[in-house]
């Protein structure tokens, strides 16, 4: 996998966990990022100094707004747009977040669309030919996760059940292994130009550098995720970001579906699968289930 699908991955990804880990009670919600002036205090709580004390030589100029922040300037991590991003998306309860390939065009995946509501999340990936892969995912309790497999046009779903961890859910976008740079700069796609953050990973022990593009648009909302920019091997990928949950979200299996639960043995072929009744399926039933999918 690219490096650009995996920053984009497990920014997402962690926003999405994150809020399923907050709703069911894992985890607290992330708290605001600490001052510069104040370390340990959150900006918009930061300790207010005692009016008898000495007042400092000069006052601090207001920061500037992103805006007004001139390209090559370096933005501090916590005061960057991607960061707030991340902040903002992990901590709604709600969030529909779309992913479309810009560059290169040719893709087998041309859309995909996730879905939290904080318990349960959905995703549906459209390919090239038209097809799709739906499922959606239940977090039944802190270490159990429910994943149904959806086929709509059978209306049948295929369950599986996986031992999870907060660790897995509350996943760290920025790693230890990396030191991050952003810097402020402009980005033109399709002939818009785009305030964008530059953020640079450096490697900790190889020294080996990449750095991504997050352009937004004039309200603030992230638009475009770029890798090797300007380069023969730049990807661009399309974001559309949201709070509200499309009416076409599948959070549970629909009425009149059949469900059918998948366990696995020792190896990926020791597969029992059973009905909704609890019904143990037979090595033909099964071979003829799974044909009927294919």
């Amino acid at each position: 996998m690219r490096m650009m699908k995996r920053v984009a991955v497990s920014i997402l990804a962690a926003a999405m966990a994150l809020s399923l880990l907050t709703a069911c009670g894992g985890g607290d919600a992330p708290s605001a990022p600490e001052t510069p002036s104040n370390p340990g205090t959150s900006q918009g709580e930061e300790k207010k100094d005692d009016e008898k004390k000495d007042p400092p030589a000069e006052s601090k100029p207001e920061d500037k707004k992103d805006e007004e922040v001139a390209d090559g300037s370096t933005v501090e991590l916590n005061k960057s747009r991607t960061y707030k991003w991340v902040q903002e998306y992990g901590s709604a309860k709600k969030a529909y977040i779309k992913i479309e390939p810009v560059k290169p065009a040719s893709q087998d995946v041309v859309c995909t669309e996730s879905v939290t509501d904080g318990q349960k999340s959905y995703t549906k990936v459209t390919h090239k030919n038209g097809k799709t892969d739906e499922q959606f995912t239940e977090l039944v309790s802190g270490k159990t996760q429910n994943v149904y497999r959806l086929y709509s046009n059978q209306k049948i779903a295929i369950m599986t059940s996986y031992t999870v961890n907060a660790a897995d859910l509350n996943q760290n976008v920025l790693s230890d292994s990396y030191n991050y740079t952003v810097k402020k700069t402009t980005h033109v796609v399709n002939a818009v130009p785009y305030y964008t953050e530059a953020l640079t990973m450096e490697n900790k022990t190889t020294k080996k550098t990449e750095t991504q593009l997050f352009c937004y648009d004039s309200t603030g909302s992230l638009v475009y995720l770029i890798s090797s920019p300007d380069t023969a091997d730049e990807e661009i990928i399309h974001i559309q970001c949201s709070k509200a949950i499309p009416d076409s979200a599948i959070l549970s299996v629909p009425n009149g579906w059949s469900v059918y639960t998948v366990t696995y043995g020792a190896s990926y072929n020791d597969v029992t699968v059973k009905d909704q009744s609890g019904r143990e399926l037979t090595t033909e039933e099964v071979t003829a289930l799974f044909n009927k999918l294919a």
